[in-house]
């Protein structure tokens, strides 16, 4: 199962974490601030199927945590804010 994630993500402020669907973009997750830097909180458990790694996945910033959360079959985009 190949799935696309878009990842718009702030280092301080955190951010989100969308699915490709057919219908559309769906959040499946935040990406919320910690002590050490981010820290991923699964928002839609029946979007995120497939993607359980996502769980409690923690980064130092918005670059780090596109390269987490990349898989074979998974694709990350992060778009220029």
């Amino acid at each position: 199962m190949e799935a696309i994630l878009r990842l718009q993500c702030d280092d301080v402020l955190g951010g989100r974490i969308e699915r490709e669907t057919a219908i559309g973009l769906v959040t499946v997750a935040t990406a919320l601030q910690d002590d050490d830097g981010l820290v991923v909180e699964v928002t839609d458990e029946q979007a995120a199927t497939g993607l359980d790694y996502l769980k409690g996945l923690r980064a130092r910033d918005c670059d780090e945590l596109q390269r987490r959360l990349s898989r074979p079959d998974v694709t990350v985009t992060m778009p220029d804010v």
